[in-house]
Formats: C-alpha cells, structure tokens, sequence
C-alpha cells in the first residue's frame, strides 16, 4: 500500500514538473542576439525562427523591450528554438494570425518633393501688393556699406517687442505697376530678397544676422514677420480652364521675358484660377499667336503669379494668356 502511494506521487510530481516552463533550459537553448539598425522583431522571426508570425512570442521572452515597434540597435535579446517558444506559447484552440508587420524603427527617408519652379526664385519673386505692409526695416550695416549678404551682420528699426532669435523676412517696394492695356493701378511689386534673425538687442536696438539672401539686402529693405514658404509640388492632373487675360508685370520689371522667368498675370482666385493652370502665351503682333506656355504658381483673389515654361520667342509685358 505505501508503495503503490509513493509511486503514484512520484507519478504527480512528475507531470506537474513537466508542465511549467524551465527557465535553465531556456538559458541553455536560447541564442543572444544584438540588434542592428533596420530590425524588426518581424524580420528577426523570420530569419531565426523561420515564422514571420512568431515575433509576438519572441518579444513575450524579452521583457526588457518595452514597445515591439521602438527596438533600438545596441540591444541584446534571446531568442530560443522554434519549440521552446510553442512549448512556453501554446497555440490557442483557434488563432487569429494578422498579416501586419512591425513598423520599422529607422526613420524612412523624406521621399523626393517635387516642385514647380525653384525655391529661392519662388520667394524671391515675391507678389503684387496693394499697399506695402512692412513692420520695420534694415535700418544699417554693421560697417558703412549699403548691401549685405547672408551672415553679415545688421541693425534693425524693429517692433518694441522685437526680442533674441525673432526671425524677419526681408521686403522690398520694387516698383508701381499698372495695366498695360488699362492704366488702372494694380499695386506695388513687392520682392523678398532674404531673412534675417535676431541675435542681440543692444541700447533696445535689434542686432541681426542675414540668415539667407536670394540677391543683395539693402539698408532700407522693410520686414515681415518670418514664415517657412516653400513653393507649389507638381499637381497630378492639369487644367487649362476658358480664362484669358493679360501679363501685366515681370519680376526683372523689364519688358522682355523668356523660359523660366516669373510673370504676374490680371486673373486670381476670383476669377477662377487655381494653382497649377497652364495656358499658352498669345503675341499680339503681328497676328493672335501662340509663342509659348506658363503655368499658374500662385494665386490672390484678383492677380497671380506664373512660371513661363517655354517660349518659342521672348514675351512681352502686355501679351495675352488664355486657353488657345
């Protein structure tokens, strides 16, 4: 009788011992391996577990992994056999496997911005104003000269709550412009040739640096308060809707233009222009013909701005635009 009882506790123990997961013998299985840049708990699956779907037990043995998105190169984890993972994971009685990969912890590269005209000539090119809506100006050089460039140095008539790091765009009043076939007054060109950053305010005067300068910042420039402007991407589809009109400036504020240059047309937003319009150029002499093509690059409600994309000759101020 009491050896039948002592068997048949050797027999209990024997199936409870078998049933709980052995940490030494996960220590003895287990292979360590360091993180590298680009792993995914995902990949790693799949590489040393041959199962993708795997991954969730993988990170359940590696408490030290607190997000299985957010896996840093550097870190050591364990990663035991195929078996000893299902044997301490056992597969519910219906598994719901869903086919979604961690997301990878290197930042992706910035895909390629693809946009309509070149930065730098975008803001140059600045737009047409009715009034000039300058908060300040360059008010001199840090030495006797009239023109800087980007990282000299310069003082500023600013705002009273102008302080250190406050950012300025730099605006200049570059001429009238009218209608050339109207006369009627259209406002003023307005340029912004650069920026500036506040680096010191010395006797309650505005020290700044030139922090970019598209061409030469003059003593007398006016300021605007600083925005990130990045011109237009590349639409997908393109119209060329029944407006016509005429070009009414060019921002060299002469004449003559050709390929690549910026032009200011008489036709907003209000009159049904959306950025990315393409019109052919009309020369008006000797006979209506096309001679080229521009494209809409920015729009207020009664004027816009264009890039000419290509001219079979140069364009005149005064040409017309529209769908022909």
């Amino acid at each position: 009788m009491k050896q039948n009882l002592c068997i048949s506790l050797a027999i209990i123990f024997a199936l409870f011992y078998a049933s709980v997961p052995s940490v030494n013998a996960l220590d003895i299985v287990s292979e360590e391996y360091i993180i590298e840049k680009g792993d995914t708990l995902w990949d790693i699956s799949s590489d040393k577990l041959e199962d993708y779907f795997l991954w969730p037990k993988l990170w359940g043995v590696n408490p030290q992994i607190k997000n299985p998105d957010l896996i840093f190169p550097g870190t050591k984890i364990r990663i035991p056999s195929k078996e000893e993972l299902m044997r301490m994971f056992p597969k519910p009685e219906k598994e719901i496997r869903v086919v979604t990969k961690p997301v990878v912890t290197e930042v992706a590269k910035a895909l390629p911005k693809k946009y309509m005209i070149d930065k730098e000539l975008y803001i140059l090119s600045g737009w047409i104003s009715e009034d000039f809506p300058s908060i300040g100006r360059i008010n001199s050089a840090a030495d006797i000269r009239t023109m800087v460039v980007k990282n000299e140095m310069v003082y500023l008539k600013a705002p009273s709550y102008t302080r250190n790091g406050d950012k300025f765009l730099v605006i200049r009043k570059v001429k009238k412009v009218k209608h050339p076939k109207t006369g009627a007054s259209l406002g003023y060109l307005i340029k912004i040739p650069g920026a500036v950053e506040v680096i010191a305010i010395e006797n309650d005067i505005p020290k700044a640096k030139v922090i970019s300068s598209y061409e030469e910042i003059k003593i007398g420039d006016g300021l605007l308060p600083y925005e990130d402007i990045e011109p237009p991407r590349v639409p997908d589809t393109v119209r060329t809707p029944d407006i016509e009109g005429y070009i009414v400036e060019s921002y060299k504020t002469i004449k003559l233009t050709s390929t690549g240059d910026i032009i200011f047309l008489d036709k907003g937003q209000n009159h049904g222009l959306k950025v990315g319009d393409m019109f052919s150029v009309i020369s008006n002499i000797p006979a209506k013909t096309p001679v080229g093509t521009l494209q809409i690059v920015d729009i207020k409600p009664e004027l816009s701005k264009a890039v000419l994309l290509k001219t079979g000759q140069e364009v005149t101020i005064g040409d017309s635009w529209g769908k022909k």
